[in-house]
């Protein structure tokens, strides 16, 4: 365990102490002033403003930068919405956080097996070896969270567009247009236009006091 970084000894160790062979059940809590001071942060609620979801080590400004980014990107209408985006959000910063973890216990098996590869790093079963397992299947977990909420979002919204639809329907067919029987009570106009000619034989029509077609002037 001396060898992982201070980082990883005061800040993830208490959280996975069972993976260590005879390690106390208990946590012994952090020992350094840097672990005494995230060990605040051991209780983190959902919902929470970047002054207690970031961490010792971490940049507010890169947190709020990410906030600004989801509610552009997504822009939230309404607490169910902020709800999903707010999950989405909380899920990509812990995955960032532990990819930078994972890094960091890469290096640390890589420097414990000087020589070996990678893999045979990985298979050597050491504290290092189990604890990055334990991350990488934790940041398999915030994927699986980020897509949930991705979903819940987008079918959120596709049943309020279906809802919106079926309202504008249903205002619109309350307007009506008017029923067989308002139709019928209506008066009929008379026809007003003129026929056409039965047969060639009544082209063109005639003066009936001349004779002479109608067209025909003098």
């Amino acid at each position: 365990m001396d060898s992982l970084s201070p980082f990883l000894q005061d800040s993830l160790i208490p959280y996975l102490m069972p993976v260590y062979p005879g390690a106390p059940q208990k946590s012994t809590g952090p020992r350094s002033a840097e672990g005494k001071s995230a060990s605040r942060f051991n209780a983190l609620k959902h919902g929470i403003d970047a002054a207690s979801i970031v961490i010792p080590g971490e940049d507010p400004a890169d947190y709020d930068a990410l906030v600004a980014d989801y509610h552009r990107d997504f822009r939230p209408q309404s607490p169910s919405e902020t709800f999903h985006v707010d999950t989405m959000l909380r899920a990509d910063w812990q995955k960032r956080r532990l990819q930078r973890v994972e890094a960091d216990l890469h290096r640390t098996l890589l420097a414990e097996t000087p020589g070996a590869s990678l893999a045979a790093a990985l298979l050597s079963d050491s504290p290092a070896a189990k604890l990055l397992a334990r991350v990488q299947r934790q940041i398999a977990a915030f994927e699986r969270t980020w897509y949930r909420a991705n979903t819940e979002l987008r079918r959120a919204r596709r049943q309020a567009e279906a809802d919106t639809d079926q309202a504008l329907d249903r205002y619109i067919d309350s307007l009506g247009a008017p029923s067989p029987m308002e139709l019928a009570s209506f008066p009929q106009s008379a026809n007003t236009t003129p026929s056409a000619p039965k047969s060639a034989r009544d082209w063109p029509p005639t003066d009936e006091k001349t004779g002479r077609p109608l067209y025909f002037v003098g």
